[in-house]
């Protein structure tokens, strides 16, 4: 069964989706670009990261998965996008914690292609995807906390 999709306020969809693609333009995206041109971003504490030109393997592969890279960048997302959130209807506050897991869903299928295709020189089709699942439902987990527990499932 197809998900239905919960009614947001247009422009806040659209700001919501501009926040999610301007974070994996900035965030993300650099690191598909790697072999060739390196890498040097700031994570969210500012602090840097770099590495020079290779494949996305061993230790920049730990970096982009292990280190907590986007999680903290997810998290501010999420709270400020919940900060308001005591004030909607439950609906909106679904249809709010809707947009959010699908933001977030597609930051982590964005890394995941993109250490697929990167991993292993570019070998990619011997090896298998990244699993996704658990990080997904941690954060998950977190956006709940940010409403609260009080988001009410859609129907």
């Amino acid at each position: 069964m197809a998900s239905r999709s919960l009614p947001l306020d247009p422009a806040e969809r659209r700001r919501l989706d501009e926040r999610f693609s301007r974070l994996i333009w900035d965030q993300v995206r650099p690191w598909a670009y790697m072999d060739t041109d390196g890498l040097a971003l700031r994570r969210f504490d500012g602090q840097p990261i770099a590495f020079a030109p290779a494949s996305l393997d061993g230790e920049p592969r730990q970096a982009l998965w292990e280190s907590n890279y986007i999680e903290p960048f997810l998290e501010a997302l999420c709270r400020e996008a919940t900060r308001d959130a005591a004030r909607l209807s439950s609906r909106e506050r679904a249809a709010l914690r809707q947009a959010l897991a699908a933001g977030i869903l597609r930051v982590y299928l964005t890394m995941q292609e993109i250490d697929w295709h990167m991993h292993a020189d570019g070998f990619a089709g011997w090896h298998r995807k990244y699993e996704i699942e658990g990080p997904v439902a941690r954060m998950a987990a977190y956006l709940d906390r940010c409403f609260g527990g009080s988001v009410a499932q859609a129907a």
